[in-house]
Parts: structure tokens; C-alpha cells; sequence
């Protein structure tokens, strides 16, 4: 199925913005997402995992320290719990931005961990972007289908379907299929709360609270693992700037603030003893445009 077919067939299904609906229900399995001027979102905390398609506009994120950009036909995915800046812009000739939200219950994801822990990386993706092949296309074309109503399916099928998008997605490394904290290691845990906001002022009691734990139970669980608070938020603070410097989005400056550094020499230095490298080095081989995260438009619309 071409990317053409799958916006022609993929749009009727968005012809009115449903968010505000979605956000009366405790959870909803599909939304569409539909705007007439530009909204600019700040610190969305992502209710629930799932996969966004642009079908009309342009949409841009900011996640974990880095800046993503897609257009009609393009998908991006975010587990749940993710913290995301972002702006949906309408199409210049029709003045409208669309796109559908297909989201992954935690029952779901629990079950898609289960059948496929093979494929639940204990590590989140660094590039949230989902190629939609002709397999993904026709899954999200029928999921989607059936999850609107267009189709008369049981719960079970509709349930399957959206299985079957997960496993597409498992199979190519980009499903959100984030380590259940309630099952994970302790250390796992803190990881992947870290991993979404890396260049926050992160404190132990904080995330001690966020797991249901007091901060000496926490960090006593975090050394009979081999490891300390602080030892993990660095560890994430340097992978996030290694990552975005990989990108070639962000300048170095950028990625010693997210790394939690105000010297540039400083985070230099301990960027070549992590890595073997200088952070220059990587900015230098993997250039790009770089475009900063939005900080001074209002927040319009609650929602992504």
C-alpha cells in the first residue's frame, strides 16, 4: 500500500477533532487530532503509549533532548509516561492540521511484553520516527478502521489487530514497549523515568515518590543492584547528549546543558572518558539544521 492510498483512505477517518472526547474517557483506543491555526503544547505528559500519524500539516517534537519533525504519511511513537513539547501546523494550501492517534492500553503492552519479551528492549528507542511499510500501512489502515467503527468487529478482533500493529512495530525496534516499572528491575526503573526528561533537575526523593518508595528504600535497592541514584542520572545525561549529537540537531552547548554541564570543557572531558571522544567530533561528522524547542508561544490546546 502506498503512502497515498493510506492518507486517501486514513483521512475520512479524521474529519473532526476528537481530543476533547478522548480526554473525558478514561482511555480511548483512537483519536483524531485536528487543528486550524498553529498550537504550540508544552510538557505533555503522555497519558498513554502510542502511535501518531500526520496526515495533513506538519508536526514537530522535542523528546528526550532532541527535535523531530513529519509530515503527511510520517509516524512517530512514544511510550506512556513521556514527557514531549510540541507544535502541529496546518497545511499552507488547506489551513488544516490532521493526524490519528492510535493508543496502546497498559493491559495491552502488558500482553505485547508477554508474547514478545524477546522484543521489548530494555531500553527505549532514541528516534521515536516509525517506518510505515506496506505490512505496518495495511495494519494500521484495518486497526484503524475497526477502532472507528466503520467496521463491525468484537473486542477481541479489534484487540488482535491492534496486537498485530505492535508486533510490526516490535519486530522493526520501534514499538513502546517501556519496561513496566511495577516488574523491572529498581535500577530499570529509575532508568527509563530519567530517560524521558533527561536534562531535568532530577532528585532521588522525587523519583522515590514516583515509584511509590521512600528515598533511603530507593537508594538502598539501587546499591544492592550495583548501582546510585546519581551514577544513573548521569549515565542518561550522557547518553541523551551523545544521542542528540548523533542527530546532528543539536550544537554541542545543547547537549552539555542536557548532560547537566555549564563548561563546555568540563562536559568535554567527561564526554572522551565515557566515550572515547570528543563531543565536537561527533557534531562535526553527523551536521545538521538545528532548530531549538519552543519557549515563548502559548499553550493553546491541551492535548498532541
Amino acid at each position: 500500500m502506498s503512502t497515498e492510498e493510506l492518507l486517501h483512505r486514513l483521512t475520512p477517518l479524521a474529519r473532526h477533532d476528537s481530543r476533547h472526547i478522548a480526554h473525558q474517557q478514561k482511555f480511548s483506543f483512537v483519536s483524531a487530532f485536528v487543528a486550524r491555526r498553529t498550537e504550540t503544547i508544552q510538557s505533555i505528559n503522555m497519558p498513554v503509549a502510542g502511535l501518531l500519524v500526520v496526515l495533513e500539516g506538519m508536526k514537530k517534537i522535542w523528546w528526550a533532548g532532541q527535535m523531530f519533525s513529519y509530515g503527511p504519511g510520517t509516524a512517530f511513537a512514544v511510550p506512556t509516561g513521556a514527557y514531549v513539547d510540541v507544535v502541529n501546523e496546518p497545511d499552507k494550501r488547506s489551513g488544516v492540521y490532521r493526524a490519528l492517534f492510535l493508543g496502546f492500553s497498559a493491559g495491552l503492552l502488558a500482553e505485547a511484553r508477554r508474547r514478545w519479551s524477546a522484543l521489548a528492549a530494555g531500553h527505549l528507542a532514541d528516534d521515536p520516527t516509525v517506518e510505515i511499510d506496506a505490512a505496518l500501512a495495511s495494519a494500521i489502515l484495518h486497526t484503524s478502521e475497526a477502532l472507528a467503527g466503520d467496521i463491525a468487529v468484537s473486542h477481541r478482533v479489534t484487540e488482535q489487530r491492534i496486537l498485530e500493529v505492535l508486533l510490526l512495530m516490535a519486530e522493526a525496534g520501534a514499538a513502546p514497549l517501556r519496561p513496566d516499572i511495577k516488574t523491572c528491575s529498581i535500577t530499570e526503573a529509575v532508568r527509563s523515568i530519567v530517560r524521558d526528561r533527561p536534562g531535568h533537575a532530577w532528585a532521588a526523593a522525587a523519583v522515590a515518590a514516583e515509584l511509590c518508595k521512600s528515598e533511603p528504600t530507593l537508594r538502598r535497592m539501587l546499591r544492592r543492584e550495583g548501582t546510585g541514584f546519581r551514577q544513573i542520572v548521569a549515565d542518561e545525561r550522557m547518553r541523551a547528549a551523545r544521542s542528540m549529537l548523533l542527530s546532528g540537531r543539536s550544537s554541542v552547548a545543547d547537549a552539555a546543558v542536557v548532560a547537566g554541564y555549564s563548561s563546555l570543557s568540563h562536559f568535554a572531558k567527561r564526554f572522551h572518558s565515557t566515550f572515547g571522544c570528543l563531543p565536537s567530533q561527533i557534531r562535526a561528522e553527523n551536521g545538521n539544521e538545528i532548530v531549538s524547542p519552543p519557549v515563548t508561544a502559548p499553550i493553546r490546546q491541551a492535548g498532541s
